[in-house]
């Protein structure tokens, strides 16, 4: 970020001087942006669709070891795993399919990013959580749907990405400020600009379409036009997300069914059950990824 002259009175609260700096930056195209790991932007241009693209993810994933190290581990402790163990990409990408591992991949190569957020890993690592976890119900809800369960993934896993990013560039420019906010003001901070922050990042890292239609009108997915069953799907799924990881002002059980998003997409009562039944090996899968 470049700096700023900071033209305060003492008696300025820091909430509104860090309010008032971030809105100067964004104004003066200012905030800079992180940039999407290299990796990861291979991965998510790799085509995993075509699967003669098989070798050419696992050659771009083998070129990080660390992540292909880590990408094995993840794939090995998945719940629905071969009785012989996974020990190559190839394998894994065999037996999970290309989407599955591209997803974890890029998962990955992401996540670093996301948690490294000096002086609030906790609540970066809260956010992501949700991040994953609104991913994961958006896998789950567009394989019921018979919808694109990769596409439906990413734009679940990046619908949030402003909150994360809105995080690590309140505390810096309060760093900078030497102002100390407290655990509420960062989350109105959030509040007020992640959707402005999302759209630039999203925007800046050249995703590939749908996605950022879908992360830019998954709150508001009744007037999304073209990508409104995708976006509908990702709404749910930030809802399940709040379920699950008990966050506040999450709907019980029988008012997610009640919901509107629910219920336009095609899913019943019914349906509740086996959703519902899900809730353990989301969890089980957000633990691999992250650590209790």
């Amino acid at each position: 970020m470049r700096s700023l002259c900071l033209n305060r009175e003492p008696a300025d609260d820091s909430l509104d001087v860090v309010h008032r700096l971030l809105e100067q930056y964004l104004a003066g195209d200012g905030l800079a942006l992180p940039r999407l790991p290299d990796i990861a932007v291979r991965v998510v241009r790799s085509g995993s669709k075509n699967s003669g693209n098989a070798h050419i993810l696992a050659e771009i994933i083998q070129s990080d070891s660390a992540l292909t190290e880590y990408v094995l581990r993840i794939v090995s402790s998945a719940a629905k795993r071969p009785s012989l163990p996974i020990t190559s990409l190839q394998h894994a990408i065999a037996w999970l399919g290309l989407d599955d591992v591209a997803n974890i991949a890029f998962t990955l190569a992401l996540q670093g990013k996301m948690l490294n957020v000096e002086g609030q890993h906790r609540k970066a690592r809260r956010l992501w959580r949700h991040s994953l976890a609104a991913a994961l119900w958006a896998r789950q809800l567009a394989h019921t749907l018979g919808a694109d369960t990769g596409l439906c993934y990413l734009s679940g896993l990046l619908h949030g990405i402003g909150r994360a990013i809105t995080l690590g560039a309140a505390h810096e420019v309060a760093q900078r400020a030497r102002l100390t906010l407290a655990g509420g003001e960062y989350d109105a901070l959030i509040d007020i600009f992640q959707r402005d922050v999302g759209m630039r990042v999203v925007s800046a890292w050249a995703l590939p379409p749908p996605v950022p239609d879908v992360v830019a009108r998954w709150d508001s997915y009744a007037s999304a036009g073209a990508v409104r069953r995708e976006a509908n799907v990702v709404y749910m799924a930030h809802k399940l997300a709040d379920y699950t990881l008990h966050e506040p002002g999450m709907l019980t059980r029988e008012l997610l069914v009640m919901d509107r998003g629910y219920r336009d997409l095609g899913l019943s009562t019914q349906d509740a059950g086996t959703l519902f039944d899900s809730i353990a090996a989301i969890n089980g899968e957000l633990d691999r990824y992250l650590s209790p």
